[in-house]
This record gives structure tokens, C-alpha cells and sequence, in this order.
């Protein structure tokens, strides 16, 4: 059998005297709160499996508004990547296309877009929260599509 001895030393001072110091600081804890806003979204799922000629197709994505206080926004949508004109497309890698819309109101009836008259606008209450719907339309399924993801990527903006 082995036995190991671990020595431990201590020492200790002794410190006579009735002097003493001390020293002062100050902290001061500052943060600035800057006027912003986020805007979150979520994905817009089109069900297309009736096939071609099916139609009108809907769907609807939330949007939310985050800001650092109250504050009155307008929520701007661009055309999106593969529009033609005026109206928004989803487009496949192979190049074939759906056209569709995105509407500020249920009966979707007005457009989503960019600019007052164009875009809704709000007022972000107590938090500085809010949250809108967008709702999307394809009017009829176009015939001949090729198998595929068809996709789109809008642009969402806030402007307050």
C-alpha cells in the first residue's frame, strides 16, 4: 500500500495600526431608447392541388409590428421579385410562372402596395405591438405548369 502526504501551509499576517483608506466612484447606468420598429412575417401557403383552372385559391399571412414605443406606421409591400407590371408573380426554376395578389382586406378588394392610399397604416398601442393580415389570391391555377416550389419573395417595409 502507498500512501501520499499532501502538506499544506498557512501563513498569516498581523497587521497593527488604526489606519484606514477609502476610495469613491460613481456609476452611472445609462440607455438610450431609439425610435424603431421591426416588422415580422410569416409564409403565405397557397394549396393549389385542385390543378389548373382552380380558382380563386386563398390564402392569408400575419404580419407583426414591434416598435420601441407608440407610434403611428405604414406597412409597405413591394411587387415582389418576379412581377410583370403591376401584377405579382411566383415562379418556379423552370420559369413558369402564377400570377397572384396580395390584399389588405378580407374581401380583397384593395391591393397591397407601397405609399399612403396604397399600404395600410396603424397605430402601435402600449407596447408599441400590433398585427395586421395579408391576404393573397390566385384567381385561377394557369394549365401546363411543370411540377415544382413556386415562389416569390415580397419585400415588406415599415415606415413610421
Amino acid at each position: 500500500m502507498k500512501r501520499e502526504l499532501l502538506l499544506t501551509s498557512v501563513a498569516a499576517f498581523a497587521f497593527t495600526g488604526s489606519s484606514s483608506a477609502s476610495a469613491q466612484a460613481t456609476l452611472t447606468p445609462t440607455v438610450e431608447v431609439i425610435d424603431g420598429c421591426t416588422v415580422l412575417t410569416a409564409e403565405m401557403f397557397f394549396d393549389v392541388s385542385a390543378g389548373a383552372g382552380a380558382g380563386p385559391i386563398d390564402s392569408s399571412a400575419r404580419i407583426d409590428i414591434e416598435c420601441t414605443r407608440l407610434a403611428i406606421y405604414r406597412v409597405d409591400m413591394n411587387l415582389g421579385s418576379n412581377a410583370a407590371g403591376t401584377q405579382r408573380r411566383m415562379r418556379n426554376p423552370s420559369g413558369d410562372v402564377i400570377p397572384y395578389g396580395i390584399y389588405r382586406n378580407a374581401a380583397r378588394t384593395q391591393t397591397w402596395g407601397s405609399g399612403w392610399g396604397s399600404a395600410p397604416w396603424g397605430l402601435a398601442l402600449g407596447l408599441g405591438r400590433a398585427s395586421l393580415t395579408a391576404y393573397g389570391r390566385i384567381n385561377s391555377v394557369p394549365a401546363n405548369l411543370s411540377p415544382g416550389v413556386y415562389e416569390d419573395i415580397v419585400t415588406v417595409s415599415i415606415t413610421f
